[in-house]
Order: structure tokens, then sequence, then C-alpha cells
């Protein structure tokens, strides 16, 4: 994965992203209202030697920072917190309260820091003062020369014997900074990783980087909550994606929309019977004469879809010899024919595979516009790609977020194992969005996409790329 990468997964994964970091700082909230607050008091200890003479005070305060370091041990000593539980009347043991106190010497002199935490501010506070006055006892009496003489060494209290006012721990601030640092880390490392193990084709650009497919169309769910007429009048997204399609579909071979095309995909569920029936219905609208074909005879479903009687059929035409305006039902505005699957055959393949089979689309394509064949998946069965063979141009419908890469691969390989003219691909069940790299074939220059929307082709700007055919 190279830096475009990256940004490409951060910015299709920033929910993701985001809802870690609110989850890193949730955490860090939480775990700073129930951890237990802790306090931290201070007791100061001065040592000095008694010596008064000013030679032997220089040399005493060398020897003194050498006991100091010493010192600090002998804080958290039985000898010292046996006389600070005794004071104190505290319940516990010198070894676990000397886990609550820590002695330390500053560098270059000879003070001894004395810190106790507790839960307790005060508790804390006193058990600092008690360490520091039981230290100042023991210490005279292990420093004492000789019976009745002063210590040669000594210490003083300097400091302590005031609470603290705030925990020392949690920490809010730091507990925050870890939680959105690890939020951010969590966030970006899945964001990226499930990325590079996402092989799902989920927007233009993938069929484009992945596949070097043209996108022809973006195209985003049926909106159910829409009436019939709505969707007709064009007033819903998906109409206007249709129409999207449509046109660049015109544009795509250069020479004006294709006699026939097949709407295949390589998986079922993708799309691919209501991208047909979608695009025959946008066609029309512009007053062209299309047919719709259903070649999917294993799983038929666009009889169910349009309300027709479905026969006869496909399968009759070509093994009953039933003729193909006998089983042309008219659909929509009367502009749109369609040829139903008919009854199952006992093998589709072979009957798909049939010359009658490429003669009645020949036939087809004089009776209309525009032949488009509503197919099986290329992945399932063999069908599509025999279809594949005998139409102009290929239509490769895939669903945003359910085709893998690995899937679309192997079906763009079938239908080159056919040399089926593959137009572009159109991307189901997304957002409708614009392709700002897609241009019509033969066009040297890329257009300039500035904020004009593309211009829709008339109606007669259609037929007049349309090769002159035979009448009615």
């Amino acid at each position: 994965m190279d830096l475009h990468d990256y940004l490409h997964a951060l910015r299709r994964r920033w929910r993701f992203v985001l809802a870690c970091v609110l989850l890193g700082l949730a955490g860090a909230v939480a775990a700073t209202a129930l951890m237990p607050r802790t306090y931290t008091a201070t007791a100061q200890l001065f040592i000095a030697t008694s010596d008064e003479n000013s030679g032997d005070a220089y040399q005493g305060g060398l020897f003194t920072q050498q006991r100091v370091k010493s010192y600090t041990r002998i804080v958290t000593s039985p000898a010292v917190l046996d006389g600070v539980i005794a004071g104190l009347g505290l319940h516990t043991t010198p070894g676990l309260l000397a886990e609550k106190i820590s002695a330390q010497a500053p560098l270059d002199t000879t003070l001894v820091d004395i810190r106790v935490t507790d839960g307790s501010a005060d508790r804390a506070q006193a058990i600092a003062d008690a360490t520091a006055g039981q230290f100042t006892k023991y210490l005279a009496a292990i420093e004492a020369s000789s019976v009745g003489a002063p210590p040669l060494i000594k210490a003083s209290v300097v400091g302590g014997s005031q609470p603290p006012t705030s925990p020392t721990s949690p920490r809010p601030g730091l507990n925050l900074a870890i939680g959105l640092v690890a939020g951010i880390a969590v966030g970006v490392g899945g964001a990226v990783l499930r990325h590079s193990l996402d092989t799902t084709i989920r927007t233009s650009e993938d069929l484009g980087r992945r596949l070097s497919l043209t996108t022809l169309g973006a195209v985003p769910a049926p909106d159910r909550h829409r009436s019939d007429r709505a969707r007709r009048s064009g007033t819903t997204r998906r109409a206007e994606a249709v129409s999207q399609l449509r046109t660049r579909l015109t544009f795509s071979t250069g020479n004006g929309i294709p006699d026939s095309l097949l709407v295949s995909s390589a998986r079922p569920e993708e799309g691919r019977t209501r991208t047909a029936i979608d695009l025959v219905t946008s066609v029309a609208d512009t007053g062209l004469r299309v047919i719709l074909l259903e070649a999917d005879l294993r799983h038929p479903r666009l009889t169910a879809e349009l309300g027709l009687r479905g026969t006869p059929g496909l399968t009759d035409v070509l093994t009953r010899g039933t003729p193909p305006h006998a089983a042309l039902e008219r659909w929509g505005d009367g502009l749109i024919r369609v040829l139903p699957a008919g009854a199952a055959p006992p093998d589709p393949n072979t009957l798909l595979s049939s010359p009658g089979m490429a003669l009645l689309l020949r036939a087809l394509e004089t009776e209309a516009d525009l032949v488009v064949v509503d197919s099986p998946p290329l992945l399932s069965f063999a069908d599509a790609a025999v279809l594949a063979s005998v139409t102009q141009g290929v239509l490769l419908v895939a669903r945003a977020g359910k085709t893998r890469r690995d899937d679309a691969v192997r079906a763009l390989d079938s239908l080159a194992a056919v040399r089926a003219r593959v137009l572009g691909a159109v991307l189901t069940g997304t957002h409708a969005e614009g392709i700002t790299e897609w241009r019509p074939a033969r066009d040297p220059e890329p257009r300039d996409h500035g904020t004009e929307p593309e211009p829709e082709p008339s109606a007669a700007q259609v037929r007049a790329t349309v090769p002159p055919r035979h009448p009615d």
C-alpha cells in the first residue's frame, strides 16, 4: 500500500476512526472516574553536623552528603516505622506501610525528602510527619558519639505539616491524552487493516484502479418509498443516475448506442435485472424502440418483476418455432417490448449456444434500436459467456460492498475468453456519484469537468448516432 491507499482508507473509514477516538476518550473518562483518589504528602529533613569550626564544617558537609544516601534507606526501615505505627495507632505492618513511603536525597544537598501516598490527605500528612519525627530520633540514637555527648549528625524537620489539597492520582489530563492517542492508533491501524483485507468493490475508483474498467454509472438502490410515476418521471436520484448511465453508454462505443447489450454480473443479487429494466426504461424515454430479452433460463425474475404473463417465451421461440412477434409483450408506454424466458428448458446452455439464438438476436436487432439481454451471472453458469459472444457489447454490473475483486476479475476473464466487448461497468447499491475520469471513446483530450452538468442528448441526437435499420 502506498500513501494514496492509506489516505483512501482513512477517507473511506473515517467514521470507524472517529468511533475509536470517541471510545478511547470515553474509556479514559471512565477510568478516571473509577480510579481511587490518592494523595501525596511530603516532609523534608535537613541533615547537618554539629561541628562549629568552619573548616571542620566544610569537611562535615561533604561527609554528610555521603551519609545522607544511606539515610534514605533507613527512613523505611522497621526501626523507624514501628514507632510510626505505634504513635498513630495504625492497623498495618512495617512492610505494608513501607510501600506507601519513599525517600530520596536531592543531588549535592543534605536534604531528605519523604513522600507518603494514601487515600486520605490528612492521614498521608500525619504519616509523613510521624515518619520524619521518628527518623530524627532514630538518627540521634545511632549517630551519638558517646553517652551524654551530642550526636555528630543531627536531622531537623524543615518542611511538611500541611495536608495536600488535590489528589495526585488519577490525572485526568494525562488519561485523556492517553485515551486520545490510543483511540487514534487503534482507529488508524484498524482502518488500514480493514482496507487491506477488504477485497470488495465499493467505489467507481476501485473499478478503474483494480480492474481497469470504465465506470459508466453509479446507481443507488431503488427508492421503494416513491411511486412508480415518480420514478418514471425522473424525480429520483436513481432515475438521474440511470439517465447518466444511458448517456455514457450512448457515447461509449464511438459509433452510437450498440444494437445489442448484455447486462450481466459476476454473482447473483448484484442488481443485474433491475439495472436492465431501468436502462431500457430510460432509453425508451428518449423515443427509441427497445426490446428487453430475458435470457436467464435458470432463475428468471424479469417476468415476475414486470408483471407479465411469461408464455410463450424465449424457449418457445427456439424450440417450438413460435414467431418472435407472438412472444413479445408490450410493457411501459409501448416503446418497450419484452421477450420473457418462457418454460424452463432441460439444458439452458445448449439452447443458448444454438445457432438459432444468434439468429434470433440478429432478428430482434432489426426490430428495435436497442436489444438489452438480461443474462445469468457469469461465474454461476456458462450461459452468460455464450450470450456475450453474440451481443455487440457487455455491461458488467457490480454491487458496492458485495462484489469481490477476485470474482470480477474471473468474470472479465470469462468474457475475454469469448472475445466479448466489455463497454464498461455500472456500480449499483451506492450513492449516485460523478465519475470525473470518464470520457467517451476516441476522445484524445480529457473533458473539462467544470461546475456545469454534462449535457443530456436529445432523442434526435441519439437517433442520429444509430445506424439505419430495417423498418418494422
